[in-house]
């Protein structure tokens, strides 16, 4: 009789290649996990309220639609408070409408935030230069900074000033400008909080300037697809596959 596994009893061995998970700490990745990773992510309804209080209905909201792992999740909506950031608000809304994040990726830290933002390292299966629901960088912005920058480029860079860090990062579901550790040196980079972030972590150095509105549970779920390294790599890719703008300042409804 044979040594040898069957086929069926071989697809769940341990196998050689490993995960890092922690520094000093490994394990073999089973054949059943590395099957689950390549499922769908399920994204069932989540408790969630407001983390920056009921929206204003004056305040622009722009989308994302979110594609993990080849599969479509679905869109995320979110509020710019323009009423109080209105610098910061307006460089999210035109990277928005004019397609910028649409082929952007998420990186994901679990207990902290998503990161995402960085229009130099595309998702090559999904950015498409001729298609008009994707802004064509090497025609029109060939050199840009990098990791992304500003709408406010200038005789000083690429980036633009702190506006104001009025709003606490004291739940999730709140959009924050992202920036290297430096003051006023804000970009295309954003952060959206998960639960369990602290607030202290973010305030006084990063500006919170808008907040999810529908579609949290997919932002939840994309937290599963983060590992403990707290490095941002994530185990399927997070891409943003559109995005736009669905409603500007004032109320008024925009063609996306």
């Amino acid at each position: 009789m044979s040594g040898e596994p069957t086929a069926e009893e071989g697809k769940y061995k341990d196998i050689p290649s490993i995960l890092p998970l922690a520094p000093g700490g490994v394990y073999a990745v089973k054949w059943e996990q590395r099957e689950k990773w390549a499922e769908c992510l399920k994204v069932p309804e989540v408790p969630y309220t407001f983390p920056l209080g009921a929206p204003n209905p004056n305040n622009p909201v722009c989308f994302f639609e979110i594609r993990a792992g080849g599969y479509y999740l679905g869109r995320v909506t979110f509020e710019l408070k323009a009423d109080t950031h209105p610098v910061t608000s307006e460089n999210f809304l035109k990277l928005c409408e004019f397609k910028c994040y649409a082929g952007t990726m998420f990186k994901v830290f679990p207990g902290n935030w998503i990161r995402g933002g960085d229009f130099t390292d595309l998702d090559e299966v999904i950015h498409n230069v001729d298609d008009p629901e994707y802004f064509d960088f090497a025609t029109f912005l060939p050199n840009p900074a990098k990791g992304g920058q500003s709408i406010y480029v200038s005789e000083d860079g690429p980036y633009f000033d702190d506006e104001s860090f009025v709003n606490s990062h004291d739940g999730p579901g709140i959009i924050t400008m992202y920036n290297p550790g430096a003051p006023n040196c804000n970009g295309s980079q954003f952060i959206i909080t998960l639960p369990n972030v602290r607030a202290d972590a973010l305030d006084g150095t990063h500006v919170a300037f808008g907040q999810v509105i529908d579609g949290w549970n997919v932002i939840a779920a994309l937290e599963q697809l983060g590992d403990a390294r707290q490095e941002g790599e994530t185990f399927q890719r997070v891409t943003v596959e559109q995005c736009g703008l669905l409603k500007q300042q004032g109320g008024g409804q925009a063609v996306t």
